[in-house]
């Protein structure tokens, strides 16, 4: 890669959209000094940022101060109800915060030091780098490690006292000391003695924290500590050994607003009179929030990505003055290699080399991201028999990214973010297997407008995934598709084979009427069936509705007969998810009578050559169902009665099919491997 796409500094990117981080951490820090002053044996508490590159950590501890002061008391006085006396402490711990020295140390800095006695000693190493970071700010040039040794002797006092001598720093002025990439103690097993527990084993960020926590007995120093890490797994072990609470800073990504904001406040020093990024890159036809559309699909606004995307832009916009962005010039763009690689270069490494453990569980973190599943904060994996991990780590070690869900009751919980950028990276990392790779085609093929908001369940999306798997590869060898073609001679009949791959598609919900409002484009009334069939569902496409409707099938698709103009209507009904006591004839009845009966009066009766076929998928179908069925799968077509209540219309036919059946259609081993997250969150 040639230097100039190595550039960071193409412009001058504006921090958007960190107000609630600001606030948490804020709130942090003044907990600290309330602690700090009623108790001298306090707990203390520490904001936390364990996240991926491109995250925003660095940017964020750098520009606190000053999003601090932009913000005003907003930043520690909030609408909640507090006394005046409580209002006029945070007011005096805000201004002085706002005279605030930040030092921010790199911990890429951190090596073994002199003396030699205390060589191997974290204590002294991260001491000498407290200290030669606030000699190398104030312009005084690195110590000598033998002298400063002689004078401080790993006392925290001494160590403040002269950081503050060396900063010019008053003694009851504040001191935000940032620790920044707090990952390569991951790295530093061989550098330093660390404690060992009684079973022989050793945990770096332990004795980290342990060092924080004597140096946060300090008056007036403060800490935030950044940097990939197990975030949840030294967050509990801080808490129950140190007594020191780690509170994590979401840093969530960006959404479409912010990234507007964030085009339009952001300026290029590299054109003439520094124009902001959204004058440079937009026009007439293409307009900022076109840009931030595109943005946000492609970066998943993370950060870090969405910064080298633009960076990138803007170079292609310096060497061809006359480029015009469209939405498929930037596609043509940014799908270029050179310019993929420039965006995640930082995690090429770590995405080019997945064990067969974390390609195990691929899966399950593309199926979490896709179809937007949350989980709390604890929740664990489960990778052997004794090994246990927290999904939240393993997002962070599988170089996905989270973005924090707050629900209207205050619930905080997490979602999967893998931005579009990574995806054709992961690919090659998943050799044969087609189903990860079509779960990641339909990752990438989502529309922005969706791009957060999935109400897809999982079932139906494996379901839908895996008819594509089997139109799309292996439709004739499909034992499936055999025995729908057993038990109807319609399916039989019908082209089985799609032209080109493909994966899932939103349509619009349908409800008892069209909504009127503005999401009228996202709706359809349970009497717009014909314009479903005519507009919606095109020839080899797999719809899922975009929000959960009692009033259609889960999945919605269209066959056609190869040799004549008769077309089949699809619709699957994914019923039961794993519940106890399984579907009942009363279920099966309701979908027939809400998707067969609508169907057939409203096209079928004008439309001779269409028909419409209800397929029953489920889980587990209740012991009267099963029985009734012989534990088979069965197809009911014109005239049959079902459950005594529902006779199927002409031209339609409604199959159920066994457990069996399904799970064979699953596969058994995607059945067993994703049973436990359906359970779950399907």
């Amino acid at each position: 890669m040639s230097s100039v796409f190595q550039r960071q500094d193409m412009y001058d990117s504006v921090v958007v959209d960190r107000e609630q981080d600001v606030v948490l951490t804020t709130g942090q820090l003044y907990g600290l000094q309330v602690r700090r002053e009623v108790d001298r044996s306090f707990k203390p508490v520490i904001p936390f940022a364990p996240h991926l590159f491109g995250s925003g950590k660095t940017r964020f501890v750098k520009s606190y101060l000053e999003l601090l002061k932009s913000m005003g008391e907003r930043a520690l006085i909030g609408p909640e109800n507090i006394s005046d006396y409580e209002k006029d402490r945070r007011r005096s711990f805000l201004d002085k915060l706002h005279e605030t020295i930040l030092l921010y140390v790199d911990l890429t800095d951190l090596e073994p030091t002199n003396p030699f006695e205390e060589k191997r000693n974290l204590k002294w190493a991260v001491h000498y780098l407290l200290f030669k970071s606030a000699c190398l700010k104030s312009g005084q040039g690195q110590p000598d490690p033998d002298e400063c040794y002689n004078v401080l002797q790993l006392r925290t006092t001494v160590l403040v006292k002269r950081i503050r001598e060396v900063l010019n720093m008053r003694s009851n002025q504040f001191l935000l000391v940032a620790f920044d990439e707090v990952g390569v103690l991951d790295e530093s097993y061989g550098d330093f003695d660390f404690e060992t527990t009684q079973d022989g084993k050793v945990f770096p960020y332990n004795d980290f924290v342990g060092i924080i926590r004597g140096l946060c007995k300090e008056d007036n120093v403060f800490f935030i500590v950044v940097g990939k890490s197990e975030g949840l797994s030294i967050h509990n072990y801080a808490a129950s050994v140190f007594r020191v609470e780690l509170t994590f800073i979401p840093l969530s990504p960006l959404e479409k607003h912010s990234i507007i904001e964030h085009l339009e406040k952001s300026s290029s020093f590299m054109f003439t009179g520094s124009p902001k990024v959204s004058q440079i890159l937009c026009h007439q036809h293409f307009s900022t929030s076109e840009l931030a559309e595109l943005l946000l699909e492609l970066t998943g606004g993370v950060p870090g990505l969405l910064v080298k995307a633009i960076n990138y832009l803007l170079h292609c916009k310096l060497s061809q003055d006359h480029l015009l962005l469209s939405k498929e010039s930037f596609w043509m763009i940014m799908n270029d290699s050179i310019a993929t690689n420039y965006c995640v270069d930082p995690l090429l490494p770590r995405l080019s080399s997945l064990s067969k453990t974390r390609q195990r569980l691929l899966k399950m973190l593309t199926l979490l991201a896709l179809y937007h599943i949350r989980f709390e904060l604890g929740e664990l994996v489960h990778l052997s028999s004794t090994f246990d991990v927290f999904l939240f780590d393993l997002v962070t070690d599988m170089c996905f990214y989270r973005r924090l869900i707050v629900d209207e009751n205050h619930q905080e919980r997490y979602e999967v973010l893998i931005p579009k950028l990574l995806i054709g990276y992961i690919e090659q990392s998943v050799n044969n297997d087609r189903l990860e790779w079509l779960l990641l085609q339909t990752l990438k093929s989502q529309p922005v407008e969706f791009f957060y908001e999935s109400k897809c369940r999982v079932f139906e999306g494996l379901i839908a995934t895996m008819f594509y798997l089997h139109f799309c590869y292996h439709p004739t060898d499909s034992l499936m598709f055999s025995t729908l073609g057993q038990l109807s001679s319609v399916w039989n009949e019908m082209n089985l084979k799609f032209s080109s791959e493909s994966t899932a598609y939103y349509m619009k919900s349908i409800h008892y009427t069209r909504s009127t409002s503005e999401i009228e484009r996202k709706t359809f009334g349970i009497n717009d069936w014909k314009e479903i069939v005519e507009e919606m569902l095109e020839f080899e496409k797999i719809y899922i509705p975009f929000e959960p409707t009692s009033r259609s099938p889960d999945i919605l698709f269209k066959l056609h007969r190869s040799t004549s103009g008769q077309n089949l209507i699809v619709g699957i009904a994914c019923k039961g998810r794993w519940s106890s006591n399984g579907i009942r004839w009363n279920e099966i009845v309701d979908e027939a009578c809400k998707f067969l009966q609508p169907v057939h009066d409203q096209v079928v009766t004008v439309h001779p050559t269409l028909h419409c076929m209800l397929i029953i998928m489920s889980t587990k179908l209740s012991t009267s169902v099963a029985t009734d069925l012989n534990h088979s799968s069965h197809c009911y077509s014109f005239g049959d009665r079902i459950a005594g209540v529902f006779t199927i219309p002409l031209n339609c036919e409604l199959m159920i099919l066994s457990e069996s059946d399904v799970e064979n259609f699953i596969g058994k081993d995607i059945f067993v491997e994703f049973k436990e997250c359906f359970q779950v969150y399907g």
